[in-house]
């Protein structure tokens, strides 16, 4: 894959900060909406955070589906259909890194695979550390073709730019 660019609001990376404080030790998390501006940069406008229905874990995040599928068509038709889901963003509390576990790998692929997603590309956010200080990484990922096997997944690192 070619390197992405993601552009994202310090409000928006603030917000994420501030609903990964509110469920510390517990991992939390959510949704990324917004739109690909050309090939390789990617603009998220809005982050949605849990759902009442989710479940959050020492080590695992469950997101409320139904409840984030609402939020996400809601701003779709207040964005004039221009902004989509993106991605995922969820929390590594704790950690030193924000490599991707398997099981983040995993719901990626379920993500790509998942046809109502509509994502071909789609990224993962991860914060990790702790309140004193939450650190972010973001990949993007894509299915490449591994003929005559189907398919890999080819997750990279991002480039993550910040903007008032």
């Amino acid at each position: 894959m070619h390197v992405v660019t993601v552009w994202v609001s310090h409000k928006t990376l603030a917000a994420a900060k501030e609903e990964a404080c509110y469920h510390y030790p517990l991992e939390t998390g959510g949704t990324l909406v917004g739109y690909w501006s050309d090939a390789d940069t990617v603009v998220v406008t809005r982050l949605i955070g849990p759902g009442p229905a989710s479940i959050h874990g020492r080590y695992s995040f469950e997101h409320d589906h139904e409840w984030e599928a609402a939020q996400i068509a809601d701003h779709y038709y207040q964005s004039a259909r221009s902004q989509v889901y993106i991605g995922d963003w969820h929390t590594h509390p704790d950690a030193s890194s924000g490599e991707l576990s398997g099981t983040d790998r995993r719901a990626i692929r379920r993500v790509i695979n998942y046809p109502e997603a509509r994502v071909a590309y789609p990224l993962m956010m991860v914060l990790f550390g702790g309140p004193e200080e939450w650190k972010s990484t973001i990949w993007a990922a894509e299915l490449k073709p591994r003929w005559p096997w189907g398919s890999r997944l080819s997750i990279d690192a991002a480039k993550l730019h910040m903007f008032e």
